[in-house]
């Protein structure tokens, strides 16, 4: 009962009293820093590259070697997040992706400089990227009350989406000043920031597990991973979401707007449009605790599909700017749902294996789902590739609600 109460009286300060956590707003300010700084790089490498008259191929290849390693590299995070110090791990995290984007603003701006040694260096942010994420979930729940994880999950899931719509903003205002080298720049000044405010946290360290191998500790974490049903359900259908919602809408998208006039300008005002739905819904799950949390998800995903539908059926862009603006916002609550509800119920000394394996689903998917995109839509379609994704995810969402581990799991 007590307990209770005093949760009940933490929920009764606000949503932003968590900001007033000395450690959590450390951790809310290095995150914040990190997220808008890489924000401004994909704009700015991009038109940094084409200016020294790379070819798409030898770009494709530079931003391959900087997500492969995060991908390839994403379990091992989970086992090292679980037996090192997190907040250690992701200031030396931050450290190799300031050196590394340093020395890529430094490249870039002498001119000119070896399609390798690029590679080598945007390799060198990935791998920092697969030891920062997991031990980046794994530390939230030991710098906020038990009741308070998911306002701190929202409050940065706000920041990543406002993240979304100003880091590009900002990287192509650069690039327009012929500076491009400057916003990567900024973005290695921002990791250095982040591991500033993680140096000032004061975090008692999880206790280090017993001296097991890292196979050992991998099968661990499986083990606890595939013993919660909801956990491999959404995981599962996180994935599916990357093949069928994420991946048709960022790529058909696009593709259907390249063939009208001013099609690109009106494309980044539907695409624009995703960042401030989540903004928004960001902001209104702060305020809400849904009681079922995986039920806000399966909601959510459901939603997901509004754009795809307004798209397949030719809609007006003003109709798909507001479709777009609910994309955000049900990403938003889907996102910060799935990462309370996994911080809430996975003990803390798995807890970065098990992040790692859910996030090693979602990004191993999305490249499969961009890859298959085109292929797809040509076969069939492009507005029906758009509406079979919508009718997947529709269906999928049915069909989880309906199963007893999703529908029975309470806040």
């Amino acid at each position: 009962m007590a307990a209770q109460e005093d949760s009940l009286a933490s929920l009764k300060r606000g949503p932003l009293a968590v900001l007033r956590e000395r450690n959590f707003a450390l951790f809310f300010a290095a995150t914040t820093a990190s997220t808008l700084g890489s924000a401004v790089v994909p704009v700015a490498l991009t038109f940094a590259l084409l200016s020294l008259h790379f070819s798409a191929t030898k770009i494709g290849l530079v931003l391959a070697a900087q997500t492969t390693p995060t991908v390839v590299l994403m379990l091992a995070g989970g086992v090292v997040g679980d037996r090192w110090p997190r907040r250690r791990l992701m200031m030396g995290a931050d450290f190799l992706r300031c050196i590394a984007q340093g020395l890529l603003a430094l490249l870039l701006a002498l001119g000119h400089p070896p399609l390798l040694a690029l590679m080598t260096l945007a390799a060198g942010v990935g791998v920092g990227n697969a030891f920062f994420g997991p031990a980046e979930t794994g530390l939230i729940p030991q710098v906020v009350q038990p009741e308070t994880i998911k306002e701190a999950n929202s409050l940065l899931s706000i920041t990543g989406s406002l993240s979304a719509v100003i880091g590009p903003s900002v990287g192509g205002l650069l690039v327009g000043l012929g500076n491009a080298p400057m916003a990567i720049g900024l973005d290695a000044t921002s990791y250095a920031l982040s591991a500033a405010c993680l140096a000032l946290m004061h975090v008692a360290e999880q206790a280090r597990p017993p001296s097991t191998s890292f196979l050992a500790d991998l099968i661990s974490g499986w083990h606890e991973f595939r013993k919660h049903r909801w956990l491999v359900l959404v995981t599962l259908q996180y994935g599916l979401l990357n093949l069928a919602a994420f991946a048709p809408f960022f790529v058909l998208g696009p593709v259907l707007f390249g063939s009208i006039p001013h099609g690109a300008q009106l494309w980044g005002l539907v695409a624009s449009a995703t960042g401030v739905g989540g903004v928004i819904g960001g902001l209104l799950i702060l305020r809400f605790r849904p009681h079922r949390p995986l039920v806000a998800f399966e909601l959510s995903a459901a939603f997901l599909t509004i754009p795809l539908v307004l798209l397949a059926f030719h809609a007006r862009v003003l109709p798909l700017v507001l479709g777009s603006a609910m994309f955000g916002a049900a990403l938003a609550v889907l996102n910060v749902m799935v990462q309370t509800t996994i911080q809430e119920r996975i003990p803390g000394e798995v807890l970065s294996r098990v992040n790692a394996l859910f996030s090693l689903v979602a990004m191993g998917l999305g490249p499969i789902g961009y890859a298959l995109c085109g292929p797809v839509a040509h076969v069939v379609g492009t507005r029906n590739a758009l509406a079979a994704g919508a009718a997947v995810i529709l269906i999928s969402a049915a069909l989880l609600i309906g199963s007893r581990s999703i529908r029975n799991l309470e806040s």
